[in-house]
């Protein structure tokens, strides 16, 4: 009896991902080969101080190691044998799978799987990395609030006309009703009931199998949760410690574009041309701002928003160097970052093989 032969069907996320590739490839390509691109910039006499690029790369990498810092300190709160390194891969593989998945929504699952591996439950390790999404929305959002407010003149573009008006202020409202969401979730037992009951009275109207026992399992790690939320919450000596060290990651984040006019030697050819010459503090400001507009674009590292965001606020700096610098600022916290992390993924392998076992015994 012959086998039939199963037809290759592409999956709607697989479909998704090649044309957000296609065009992230689109992008890369018209800012290397244009007019004014990246081969323009290097067939000409100007000069690139090459070691302020690659001090931008470890700027940048370093903000991934106090990420690592500050995932081992959560961890280290329930879990004190877990070693610096192991920080280091979760923290790398939440980088790469965030990087290439839209509105960075795969890093965390995979985080998690990847401490179930080592031995961490999943209720303590989904209170870890909820907390640190909590703090680097606060300090994020502070960031782009001060720059606002100290720096309005180089924003005052963004709040040109009604719908850029509302663009902007109705993203600050999504990020501030996100962050407040998880803070209830993350303290509200009452509110956590509630959502057990639907979850039950769902699962029971379903005819979900065996769904007593998943009620039962989810509610213990529901518990597990806000148990840990309020165990990590208590010691106010770490929480300092934990915003003191993401405002330092932040600032090494929003450091990059600085790095990258330094290399390209614009203070010198601002100054030539009667130019005003850019500092570091402008330099905060707009790219928190720069941050927190491309943020908004649901694709995988923002693409096409980030370099329109970058392109609209840096341009006066850049003057006609503008595509370059978009291709070494992203090459730098997006592309180069891929590279960097993606050997971390091994550490997730037999993921989906442990997410079939798992409906598997659901199923039973």
């Amino acid at each position: 009896m012959e086998k039939k032969k199963r037809k290759f069907k592409l999956s709607g996320v697989a479909i998704f991902n090649i044309i957000v590739g296609l065009m992230t490839a689109v992008l890369l390509v018209y800012f290397i080969v244009s007019d004014g691109g990246i081969i323009d910039l290097l067939k000409s006499d100007e000069a690139i101080i090459w070691w302020l690029l690659v001090a931008g790369v470890l700027v940048y990498d370093s903000s991934v190691i106090v990420d690592a810092i500050v995932t081992y300190i959560f961890i280290g709160a329930q879990y004190p044998k877990v070693r610096f390194i192991d920080a280091l891969k979760i923290s790398c593989v939440g980088v790469f799978f965030s990087a290439i998945t839209p509105s960075n929504t795969g890093g965390q699952p995979m985080q998690l799987y990847l401490m179930s591996k080592m031995n961490i439950s999943v209720g303590f390790g989904s209170a870890c990395m909820t907390q640190k999404f909590i703090v680097y929305q606060f300090v994020t959002m502070a960031f782009s609030v001060l720059a606002i407010i100290l720096n309005f003149q180089h924003f005052s573009i963004a709040f040109q006309g009604f719908w850029a008006s509302a663009f902007v202020v109705l993203g600050f409202l999504v990020q501030l009703g996100l962050t407040a969401l998880l803070l209830i979730v993350c303290y509200s037992e009452r509110l956590t009931g509630k959502l057990l009951g639907f979850v039950a009275k769902l699962l029971r109207k379903l005819r979900v199998r065996d769904s007593d026992r998943k009620i039962a399992k989810l509610t213990r790690e529901f518990h597990m949760f806000l148990d840990s939320n309020r165990m990590l919450a208590q010691n106010k000596k770490r929480m300092v410690m934990i915003y003191s060290l993401v405002a330092v990651q932040v600032l090494l984040i929003l450091s990059v574009p600085f790095l990258v006019y330094l290399a390209f030697d614009m203070p010198r050819i601002a100054s030539a041309a009667g130019q005003p010459v850019g500092n570091w503090f402008d330099f905060i400001c707009i790219q928190s701002f720069v941050l927190f507009t491309s943020n908004l674009i649901p694709l995988p590292g923002a693409s096409g928003g980030a370099e329109a965001a970058f392109a609209l606020y840096y341009s006066g700096f850049f003057m006609g160097k503008t595509k370059p610098a978009i291709v070494a600022w992203r090459f730098i916290t997006y592309y180069g970052s891929i590279i960097l992390t993606a050997p971390f993924s091994y550490y997730t392998r037999g993921h989906k093989k442990a997410e079939q076992e798992q409906n598997q015994k659901a199923e039973k």
